[in-house]
């Protein structure tokens, strides 16, 4: 991953084309700020991140019908903070 200051990314904008190569890690005062992907990589995640909640509440599901304790999140955010994503 490359990463660039927010001040040199708006004073040469192109190296936004550097992310279809790589992602691009955009810092803001030395801290990371934002990252920056091709499209169909971040599309692909976003895939792969959905079938696992998915999977996540079919597990849930499947563990109420056994009188299972489960683990439940109210949001997606839970869901990945908890799966380190």
């Amino acid at each position: 991953m490359q990463t660039i200051s927010a001040t040199d990314l708006k004073q040469n904008s192109m190296r936004l084309q550097d992310a279809l190569r790589d992602d691009l890690l955009v810092t803001k005062r030395d801290k990371p700020f934002v990252v920056v992907m091709d499209y169909e990589k971040y599309k692909h995640i976003e895939r792969y991140i959905n079938k696992i909640a998915n999977d996540e509440t079919y597990k849930a599901i499947s563990n109420l019908e056994n009188d299972k304790d489960i683990q439940t999140y109210n949001s997606k955010k839970e869901l990945f903070d908890d799966l380190g994503l």
